[in-house]
């Protein structure tokens, strides 16, 4: 039995998909410094409805749902092995460039649970000299006065992590050193930064499994485009 065409998207809702994708479209365009071209548009509208008609339509023929239908599409395809990731690796090493970043923890006094702000700053200028001077360890000063005791070490971030008074504080500040008071947004902060790398490249390991799955999400999606293309000539005049 010969297989019915699948059924041209309708102008109308190419004018729908249309107007869906405009916001990202345009500022897509203008990021590439072009102006947006309103048939180019419409060309991008109806490849999209094409494509999911395309889906739509096998996975109802299947008895499936389109989510099933893709998950069938890419499971035909081999995952990437180490050695696709070692290989993708040593082609871009210079896309595997870990940031300048650095560990730190803060003791907090969060805006809302500060009813004198001048006393906040008071308090954790109080709690700085003491942890100082040995009173008190970093660890006892969190449990006593901060606003998030059991969450106090924020791990290592890189620029763009944390607002900005925050991480210019962080940044430079000496390793172990403590900062005087930071106002955020949120609060005030006594910041001790406990480590400060710079940008290095990165270590295969470090970047194995990122690698493994960014190789997966392209054969993926390669998998489905191939699908599709190979059934967009089934298309009615």
């Amino acid at each position: 039995m010969t297989k019915k065409p699948y059924p041209q998207p309708t102008p109308e809702a190419v004018a729908a998909e249309a107007d869906r994708l405009r916001p990202r479209y345009e500022a897509f365009m203008r990021a590439n410094g072009e102006e947006p071209d309103p048939a180019q548009l419409r060309d991008w509208a109806a490849e999209n409805l094409r494509e999911r008609i395309i889906l739509e339509t096998d996975a109802k023929a299947a008895g499936k749902t389109v989510d099933a239908l893709m998950k069938d599409i890419v499971a035909a395809v081999p995952p990437p092995t180490v050695d696709d990731a070692r290989a993708a690796f040593k082609a871009h090493p210079e896309r595997f460039v870990a940031p300048e970043r650095v560990h730190a923890r803060h003791i907090v006094i969060h805006r809302d649970q500060a009813a004198d702000p001048a006393q906040a700053v008071t308090d954790l200028l109080n709690l700085r000299a003491q942890i100082l001077a040995g009173k008190v360890t970093w660890e006892e000063a969190a449990a006593q006065r901060s606003s998030c005791p059991g969450n106090d070490d924020l791990g290592f971030f890189p620029r763009g992590a944390m607002v900005q008074e925050f991480e210019d504080a962080a940044f430079a500040a000496e390793e172990g050193a403590i900062t005087d008071v930071v106002e955020t947004p949120f609060g005030w902060h006594l910041i001790q930064v406990l480590a400060h790398l710079p940008e290095e490249p990165m270590l295969f390991e470090e970047a194995k499994d990122a690698l493994l799955a960014s190789l997966r999400e392209e054969r993926d999606r390669a998998a489905l485009e191939a699908y599709v293309d190979a059934r967009k000539a089934d298309f009615t005049p």
